[in-house]
């Protein structure tokens, strides 16, 4: 293997690769994945109680609700606007607060406190809300209030928003694509075209070929990994165990890449690769998502063993001490799955040059 040669080849598909549009997708995937995850995902399925409010006289009730954590308070102008918010579904319910409210509250009056409910709204997000202007309105008359109404999602000490548990997920999702797929499409592709059967009669040699597929695919991976990360905010307290298991976990996934190509004759049957054996490669995140399942099925899966290390990090700030052997047996993974691209190298030489 040449060193000069692998570079001469790597700066090729470099100038070749961005103008392909799948190459150029993998680049943005990130940010991609990244948009619909903090945004469209937490919306759907880790919605916070919204409440709109038409404060006319700058009520304590307002201020407070500023100040607690896990609800979205929106103000409205007049009441037109909030009636606006609650037809348009942007806010589970909207109270008017007229000039003076507070003041006839603590004069033993009964003001009226306007609710407008929206129909599309959670009725756990209706109950909340409801009983914490209530909890406010006690405390306004200096009552004693008949329960504490405090916001929490779990155990504070342990829990964990469910964007930060997906992390994870997503970081596995770009190194399975990318690590993958970047070697394995660049092979493939050469082997459409006929460049790699041109390439051969050349000095270059197969394995200066299959070399540079995978050091490509080796630094897009990381690179892409850690954009992943920084973007979610997730860059952990234990950056060289972070990178240790990113690279491990590339490893892996390169070496599948290099198999995939090897492999498959035409872009056709390396899609039907991909979308068959990838779902099997993510099937440890299911362990992870719904903890019920037994984790001893997960460690049959290879791709278990950086899995569960990327997890132990980003999630519980784990060290080289907790995930060591994990890592070791994926590195040896990848050691293997690396000579089995060798005979398999082979055979593809002999369809090319039949």
């Amino acid at each position: 293997m040449n060193l000069s040669r692998v570079w001469s080849l790597i700066s090729g598909d470099l100038r070749l690769g961005l103008r392909s549009p799948v190459i150029l997708w993998l680049l943005i995937m990130p940010f991609v994945i990244t948009f619909l995850l903090q945004v469209v995902f937490v919306a759907l399925f880790d919605p916070k109680p919204r409440i709109c409010i038409q404060d006319s006289g700058e009520s304590e009730i307002t201020m407070a609700l500023e100040r607690v954590e896990g609800i979205r308070l929106s103000l409205a102008e007049n009441p037109e606007e909030l009636k606006e918010y609650i037809e348009n579904n942007n806010a589970d319910l909207g109270l008017v607060i007229e000039d003076g409210f507070d003041e006839a509250v603590r004069d033993g009056q009964k003001p009226e406190l306007k609710f407008f409910l929206s129909g599309e709204s959670l009725a756990s997000n209706r109950i909340i809300i409801s009983l914490l202007v209530l909890d406010l309105l006690r405390e306004m008359e200096d009552r004693d209030t008949p329960v504490e109404v405090v916001l929490r999602t779990g155990d504070e000490d342990e829990a964990i928003p469910i964007a930060r548990k997906l992390i994870p997920a997503i970081v596995l999702l770009v190194l399975i694509i990318t690590g993958i797929f970047v070697p394995a499409f660049m092979l493939v592709e050469e082997k459409e075209h006929g460049t790699l059967r041109a390439i051969l009669v050349t000095p270059v040699s197969l394995s200066d070929v299959l070399f540079s597929k995978a050091l490509l695919g080796f630094v897009m991976t990381i690179a892409m990994c850690f954009i992943t990360l920084a973007l979610n905010g997730a860059l952990s307290g234990q950056p060289l165990a972070l990178l240790a298991t990113i690279i491990a976990g590339t490893v892996v996934c390169n070496a599948i890449g290099l198999i995939y190509g090897t492999l498959a004759g035409n872009a056709k049957t390396l899609y039907t690769l991909v979308k068959s054996l990838n779902i099997l490669l993510a099937g440890p995140i299911l362990f992870y998502l719904f903890t019920g399942l037994p984790k001893w099925i997960a460690k049959i899966f290879p791709t278990y063993w950086f899995i569960d290390p990327l997890y132990s990090i980003t999630l519980e700030n784990a060290d080289f001490s907790d995930i060591g052997f994990k890592l070791a047996v994926a590195l040896v993974i990848g050691i293997v799955l690396f000579i089995a691209v060798v005979p398999l190298s082979r055979r593809m030489m002999r369809k090319l040059t039949e």
